[in-house]
């Protein structure tokens, strides 16, 4: 199998007030994740968990080692664009995602930037709504909608983009379990036949 994600000896510190020094968030890891494969990481609060997934996206560079994504090196900022394509993100709390204020131009925002044909979105936004069952609330405000609501939505942004590697930070974490079972569910559709971490 292909490697899709490597890291190699990662160390990252989070930058300190001037005069202190802070413990290194992740100290020398080194993993491989195969394309195809599903790898949870887990631990207590605190240990580096959602510092290790920023850096599988380029959000976060390494303060030493190295991350590759699909055999690019997220420090090559010539590289950036296309590892972040080839990247999906949910991150824990939805409303940290929210960039329009009608779900529909929210989900849209993506491909608007790269310069998608407008039909071409209008199809991939229908699609990746009704994947996540939020069609219904495609004209609706985004902040008026339920945690669950919200990170299905975060999950049709991912789904339209269409990425070879999905990275979920506690996607479920704080969802009644009705809300749990349907992300859980637009997940196990968006992850068919990719990396999911």
């Amino acid at each position: 199998m292909a490697v899709m994600i490597e890291t190699r000896n990662l160390t990252y510190t989070y930058p300190a007030p001037e005069g202190e020094t802070n413990p290194p968030a992740l100290r020398d890891v080194s993993v491989q994740i195969e394309k195809g494969s599903f790898t949870v990481v887990l631990g207590h609060n605190g240990s580096g968990k959602s510092t290790f997934a920023k850096h599988l996206n380029a959000v976060l560079l390494p303060c030493g080692g190295a991350v590759y994504v699909d055999g690019m090196d997220t420090r090559d900022e010539k590289l950036l664009l296309e590892i972040r394509r080839r990247t999906g993100m949910v991150f824990q709390n939805p409303d940290n995602q929210i960039v329009a204020n009608v779900v529909e131009e929210d989900v849209a925002f993506g491909p608007e930037n790269l310069g998608v044909p407008t039909e071409e979105i209008r199809r991939r936004v229908d699609d990746a709504l009704a994947a996540v069952g939020m069609e219904k609330f495609a004209h609706h405000a985004p902040h008026l909608l339920s945690g669950g609501q919200k990170q299905r939505i975060a999950i049709a942004r991912v789904f339209l983009k269409n990425p070879p590697i999905l990275i979920l930070d506690e996607a479920t974490s704080a969802l009644d379990n009705e809300s749990e079972i349907l992300v859980g569910q637009s997940l196990e559709k968006l992850a068919h036949g990719r990396t999911t971490l």
